[in-house]
C-alpha cells in the first residue's frame, strides 16, 4: 500500500490612578523544557491526538484497512482450492451449491474461482484507494494544525527564547519536522496498521487450518517484533542527530542569505562555504548511517523470511505425506506465510520512519511545551485609554539566557535600581555608552521582558496588570533596524491596524515625510516591497516606520537609535518627521544624535546600568560630566537596538 483601527485617543487631564496591586511575573526560567518523564511513544501519541482534528477520516480509514486486510487474507484461498480441485482432492463448486451456468462442470469451477480472484483483488485495491483518500485528508489537516499551533507559540514566546535560538533551526522544526509527522501519518501509519491487520488475519487462518504451521508463526512474529524494536531505537537516535544537523544547515544558509551584502563585500564567501560544507558533510554522514541501519534491517528480515518459508515447506510436506493436509493446504500455507512477510517487509520499510517520527515529535513538543517567560497574569485586564505617565520604580533587570535546562541559566544584571517618571507628553532622552542599559529600559516598557524587581507603571498602574495585547496597542516603537514585511507599502504602514483606511494611511505617510517618495514608486502605495524592504533606502524605510507609529496614535512612544546609519539628508528628513510624531506623546528617545537629543525635555545619562546624570540638555551641557563628554567626543557608538541588549 503506497501511501483595525485600534488607535486610542488619550483623554485629557491627569488620569493617574492608585498603583495596581503587585502582579507576580513568570520568570525567564518558566520557558520550561519538555516533560522528560514522557516516553517517546507517549509524546508522539499526545502530539497526534491533540492536533488530529476530526475523527471521521481516521475511523473511515480504519474500516477500509480492515476490508483490505480481510481480502488480502482471502486472496490465497481460491488459488489453494484450484490446486486441490485440479488434483482431484476438492469438489466442484456446483457440488457445493453454486448455480450451474456452463455445460462443463470443471471449466465452470475454474471460471468461478478466477472470477473470485478478480473480485477479491478489486475489493482489496478499492479499499486501499479509499483508505489513501481518507488518511490524506486526516494527515494534511494534522500538519496544518501543528504548524499553526507552532507559529502561534513562536509569536508568543518571549525575547529570552528568540535571542538565543538560531532561526534556521526553528524554521526546520516548523517545516521539516512537521512534514515528517505529516508524511508518517499519510504514507506510513496506514501501511503499518494494514500490515499488522494482515499479520493477524493470516495467523488466524493458519491457526484454524494447522496448529503445527501456526506454531512456526508464533515463534517468528515475536522475534520479528524484537528485531524491529531494536533497529527502531538505533534509527531514532541517528534520526534525531540527522534532524539536528539539518537544523544547523538551515541556520547557516539563512544566516548567509540575510547577510549576503556583508559576505560579498568582505570576500568571506569561501570561509562560509567551508563551514557549510562541513555541516553538510555531517548531515550526509548521519543520513548514510540511517541508510546503513535500514539495509541491515532489511537483510535480517529477508533471512528470517527464508528460514520461515523453508520451515513451513518442510512441516507442510510432512503433513501432506501423513494425509493430514492436502497439497492445496501446502500452497495456502506458503502463500499465507509469504503474505505475513509482505507486511513484515512493509513494516521494515516504514519502521525506520517511526524513529524519525519520534525524533521530530520530540523537537516539536520541545517548542510547544515552552511557556512564554512574559505572559498575561491570571487576573490581567485590558488597559484603559492611557495618558502615558510612565514610571520606573526601583527597577532591576537582568537578561536570563534561554537554556534547555533552566537550572543552568546564568544572569547578567544590566539595570540597577532605576527610578524615574516621564509625565504625559514629556520627551525623555536616554544616553550613555554602549551597553549602559538604554535599550533594556526601552524593552521593559512594552513588556518584551519583565524586571527582576521593581515596577514599571503607566498612569500609576503596573503594566503587568494589563493584558499584553492591550498594553502593546498603546506603545509604538521606532527602532534602529527598521522592520518591514513582504507586502505593499500601505500594508506595512497599517501593520497592526486592521481597518485603516487609505486616507488614514496617506495622512500618516505625509506626516512622516514619506508621501513624496511613495508616489514615485512604481505602484505608489500598492508597491510590493521585497523582504525587509531591501529595495528602499535606509531613510525611506525609517520614514515608513514613523508613518506606522503615526497611524497607531499610541500615547507612549519609544525611539531606539532611529537615525543611526543614515546619511545627513536622510537623518534630517527622519528627525523632521520625528518632531511631528513626538508632539503630545510620552516619548523615550535613545540616541547618540545630538540634534535628536535636543528635542528632549529631559535627559537621563546611564552608565553601567545606573542613572548618573539627569537634567535638561542645556543643564547637562553646562555641568559637564558623561553627557558633555559623550557629545564633545562626537561618540558614534551605537547602543544595541532592541533584541541585542543595550
Amino acid at each position: 500500500m503506497s501511501r483595525v483601527d485600534t488607535r486610542v485617543s488619550p483623554p485629557t487631564g491627569d488620569a493617574a490612578e492608585p498603583p495596581a496591586k503587585a502582579v507576580s511575573r513568570p520568570t525567564a526560567t518558566s520557558s520550561r523544557t519538555p516533560k522528560r518523564h514522557r516516553s517517546d511513544i507517549v509524546r508522539a501519541f499526545h502530539l497526534l491526538r491533540t492536533h488530529r482534528g476530526g475523527t471521521a477520516p481516521y475511523v473511515l480509514t480504519f474500516i477500509m484497512l480492515c476490508f483490505e486486510a480481510l481480502t488480502a487474507v482471502l486472496e490465497p484461498v481460491p488459488i489453494a482450492y484450484t490446486v486441490d480441485f485440479v488434483s482431484g482432492e476438492a469438489q466442484s463448486l456446483r457440488d457445493l451449491g453454486f448455480p450451474a451456468f456452463m455445460a462443463n462442470e470443471q471449466w465452470e469451477t475454474i471460471v468461478l474461482l478466477g472470477l473470485g480472484i478478480i473480485a477479491i483483488a478489486a475489493i482489496n485495491k478499492g479499499s486501499d484507494s479509499l483508505a489513501e483518500v481518507f488518511i490524506a485528508r486526516a494527515g494534511r489537516e494534522l500538519g496544518y494544525n501543528i504548524r499553526v499551533t507552532m507559529y502561534d507559540r513562536l509569536q508568543k514566546l518571549s525575547m529570552a527564547f528568540h535571542d538565543k535560538r538560531r532561526t534556521g533551526d526553528v524554521l526546520t522544526r516548523v517545516t521539516g519536522d512537521v512534514l515528517v509527522v505529516e508524511e508518517f501519518v499519510v504514507a506510513s501509519l496506514t501501511n503499518i496498521i494494514a500490515s499488522f491487520l494482515l499479520l493477524f488475519g493470516s495467523f488466524a487462518v493458519l491457526f484454524t487450518r494447522s496448529r503445527e504451521v501456526a506454531l512456526i508463526a508464533i515463534v517468528v512474529v515475536p522475534l520479528l517484533a524484537l528485531v524491529a524494536n531494536w533497529f527502531s531505537l538505533r534509527l531514532k537516535k541517528v534520526s534525531k542527530e540527522q534532524r539536528s544537523k539539518e537544523g544547523d544547515l538551515a541556520s547557516t544558509a539563512q544566516e548567509m542569505l540575510s547577510s549576503i551584502r556583508l559576505v560579498q563585500s568582505y570576500g568571506r564567501g569561501h570561509v562560509d562555504l567551508e563551514r557549510f560544507s562541513v555541516q553538510s558533510d555531517q548531515s550526509m554522514r548521519a543520513s548514510l548511517k540511517i541508510a546503513t541501519i535500514q539495509a541491515q534491517f532489511s537483510w535480517v528480515i529477508a533471512v528470517l523470511e527464508g528460514l520461515t518459508i523453508a520451515s513451513v515447506v518442510w512441516v507442510s510436506y510432512w503433513l501432506v505425506t501423513a494425509d493430514v493436509i492436502t497439497a492445496g493446504d501446502l500452497v495456502l500455507f506458503v502463500l499465507l506465510i509469504s503474505n505475513m512477510f509482505k507486511p513484515s517487509r512493509k513494516i521494515v520499510s516504514e519502521w525506520y520512519k517511526v524513529g524519525k517520527l519520534l525524533a521530530s515529535t520530540e523537537r516539536i513538543e520541545e517548542l510547544l511545551e515552552r511557556e512564554p517567560a512574559v505572559q498575561d497574569a491570571p487576573d490581567a485586564k485590558d488597559a484603559p485609554a492611557l495618558t502615558g505617565r510612565l514610571t520606573f520604580d526601583d527597577v532591576t533587570f537582568s537578561y536570563r539566557p534561554e537554556h534547555e535546562n533552566p537550572a543552568e541559566s546564568t544572569s547578567r544584571t544590566v539595570l540597577h535600581d532605576i527610578s524615574f517618571t516621564a509625565e504625559p507628553g514629556e520627551v525623555l532622552a536616554l544616553i550613555g555608552p554602549s551597553g549602559a542599559g538604554k535599550s533594556s529600559i526601552a524593552q521593559l516598557v512594552p513588556r518584551l521582558y519583565d524586571p527582576d524587581s521593581g515596577t514599571v507603571r503607566i498612569d500609576g498602574m503596573d503594566v503587568r496588570g494589563f493584558t499584553l495585547a492591550s498594553l502593546r496597542r498603546q506603545v509604538s516603537l521606532v527602532l534602529q533596524e527598521t522592520l518591514l514585511l513582504t507586502g505593499t507599502v500601505a500594508e506595512n504602514i497599517a501593520y497592526g491596524i486592521d481597518d485603516a483606511t487609505p486616507e488614514q494611511i496617506e495622512a500618516a505617510a505625509r506626516l512622516a515625510h514619506a508621501h513624496h517618495f511613495i508616489q514615485e514608486l512604481s505602484d505608489g502605495y500598492d508597491t510590493v516591497l521585497g523582504e525587509r524592504g531591501s529595495t528602499l533606502s535606509g531613510g525611506q524605510r525609517q520614514r515608513l516606520a514613523i508613518a506606522r507609529a503615526f497611524i497607531r496614535q499610541a500615547p507612549v512612544l519609544v525611539l531606539d537609535e532611529p537615525t543611526t546609519g543614515l546619511d545627513p539628508y536622510s537623518s534630517d528628513q527622519v528627525i523632521a518627521a520625528l518632531r511631528s510624531l513626538i508632539e503630545g506623546r510620552t516619548t523615550i528617545i535613545i540616541s547618540h544624535d545630538l540634534e535628536l537629543v535636543r528635542c528632549a525635555d529631559r535627559v537621563l545619562v546611564l552608565d553601567s546600568g545606573r542613572i548618573v546624570q539627569e537634567g535638561t540638555p542645556e543643564e547637562l551641557a553646562d555641568v559637564g560630566g558623561l553627557y558633555a563628554d559623550l557629545f564633545n567626543r562626537g561618540s558614534g557608538e551605537d547602543d544595541p537596538a532592541v533584541g541585542t541588549r543595550g
